[in-house]
């Protein structure tokens, strides 16, 4: 049964910047802070008389090239609360269960979720490799969470002990999740579902474990280590007939063995460990091998992503804008990488004006509504920058306008209007406000309008005495507070 501590790490999670990297929030939740225990004791009656399914779904389709996308499902606050607060019961049963191998959403540490977890099972793959001639094999799993069968679930989550009243929950909740979006499995992007994830491949585990080799999992990478190449073969044929039985497979495109010298290659990290080390000790010389690895990362047959996502942060925390005009130059045509280009440019204070020109030239050209990606990091990061603009303000009226555009742009359009707002845009804003149907671009209008000091105490009264979630955020500006810029 979810109690107040599980809803209490589903908060920690949603606050943390970690919970909100793929979906920021435009007050970074700020709202909910200081009414926190009344909403978990309405969860907790809410849960206590009835199932909860989510009441709207908004698929966000976050780009993984410059082609394809990952759709990731967003919910209402109290949806999504709901559903890890759920998941984080489950943690409580499948944690003790999982092999140290595991390396993904593990309950027993700070962030079930996190780059430093992916980071330690590559280390650990590392330290596998030393042993002499051992070979490496690794796969995936082809549309993971879609592909997670919800009876097949449940009767896991039965076998491993979790009460009856929270899978029943669990599974009304995620039967209409998929009646409410053109989505179905397990919804991507929530820790929740990394969680159940977990719950969902200990068969495999178990299967690995039997076959007495090495191996490491981060959800559904794996990666299998011995010395007899034949060995790995029929491991991996093993796997996927036990996936098989699970209506998952792996993914042919990334099953292969690799000898050792390959498979050092493919974690290729040692090179970044070392630049890491010694720019941490201000060495001259490793500020010139980072900006040797960047510059091979963009000379390679095909674009080096991984490189250049760790060479970008570091770049701009050394003030190197080696990569500037780089990074101006393909914002568009890469802009599944355009938060990591936008952070590095907003390192660099004396090129303000570079990227200030960039940014308005974009939203000039921007042709139609199919960066929203794009479009959310341009307001986003002229929010960081505090840079005010006539042409980016000219184009967050448009996204705002446009109701056939995806809600996050919108919603970081409004805020941008806020934040510069001149007295005629108050009216406009609280018109928009009135005619629009998404709560969440309700409460970004909210708090656009307050920050036009254009913004009735009886509108936001009424609000917080409303079923609406709006009623936290109209309470949270009743106290009339200095607004956080979103991270």
């Amino acid at each position: 049964m979810v109690e107040a501590r599980h809803l209490n790490r589903a908060a920690a999670q949603l606050f943390s910047l970690e919970g909100r990297r793929e979906a920021p929030d435009i007050v970074n939740f700020e709202d909910l802070k200081p009414f926190w225990r009344a909403l978990r004791s309405e969860i907790l009656n809410d849960l206590d008389h009835s199932s909860w399914g989510p009441g709207y779904v908004e698929i966000v389709e976050h780009p993984k090239n410059p082609l394809s996308v990952r759709p990731i499902a967003r919910f209402s606050i109290k949806d999504r609360l709901i559903y890890d607060a759920l998941a984080a019961v489950v943690a409580e049963s499948i944690e003790p269960l999982l092999s140290d191998r595991v390396y993904s959403y593990r309950a027993n540490r700070p962030t079930t979720h996190s780059i430093r977890a992916w980071v330690k099972m590559r280390e650990r793959a590392r330290v596998k490799l030393q042993q002499s001639g051992t070979r490496m094999a690794r796969t995936d799993i082809t549309s993971f969470y879609e592909h997670i069968d919800l009876s097949i679930l449940s009767m896991d989550l039965d076998s491993i002990g979790v009460d009856a009243k929270t899978i029943e929950r669990l599974q009304y909740f995620l039967n209409h999740f998929s009646h409410q979006s053109h989505a179905w499995g397990l919804p991507q992007g929530a820790t929740a579902s990394g969680i159940l994830a977990n719950t969902y491949l200990l068969p495999i585990d178990e299967w690995l474990l039997q076959t007495e080799i090495d191996w490491v999992r981060y959800s559904d990478d794996i990666y299998l280590f011995d010395r007899d190449e034949e060995e790995l073969r029929s491991i991996l044929l093993g796997t996927n007939r036990t996936l098989r039985a699970r209506k998952l497979s792996m993914s042919s495109t990334k099953t292969e063995i690799f000898t050792k010298e390959g498979a050092e290659d493919f974690l290729d990290d040692a090179e970044k460990d070392l630049i890491s080390y010694f720019l941490g000790l201000g060495k001259p010389w490793a500020k010139k091998l980072l900006r040797d690895l960047f510059v091979r990362a963009l000379t390679q047959e095909s674009l080096n992503e991984r490189d250049i996502k760790f060479s970008l942060p570091r770049l701009g925390r050394i003030k190197d804008d080696s990569a500037l005009e780089w990074g101006m130059d393909n914002l568009k045509s890469l802009h599944h990488l355009s938060e990591q280009i936008l952070r590095y440019a907003e390192a660099l204070p004396r090129h303000s004006k570079t990227l200030a020109q960039t940014l308005e030239t974009l939203t000039d050209s921007m042709p139609n509504r199919d960066y929203p990606y794009l479009e959310r990091n341009i307001f986003h990061s002229a929010l960081r920058k505090n840079l005010e603009s006539a042409a980016i303000k000219s184009h967050a009226w448009r996204v705002l306008r446009d109701h056939n555009r995806p809600n996050l742009p919108r919603e970081f359009a409004a805020r941008y209007i806020g934040s510069f707002a001149k007295p005629a845009d108050g009216p406009l804003l609280r018109m928009e406000y009135e005619n629009e149907g998404s709560e969440h671009v309700r409460r970004a209008l909210l708090v656009a309008m307050h920050e036009s000091d254009y913004i009735s105490p009886t509108l936001l009264r009424n609000l917080t005495r409303s079923p609406s979630q709006l009623r936290w955020t109209a309470a949270y500006l009743l106290r009339n507070p200095r607004i956080p810029h979103p991270k």
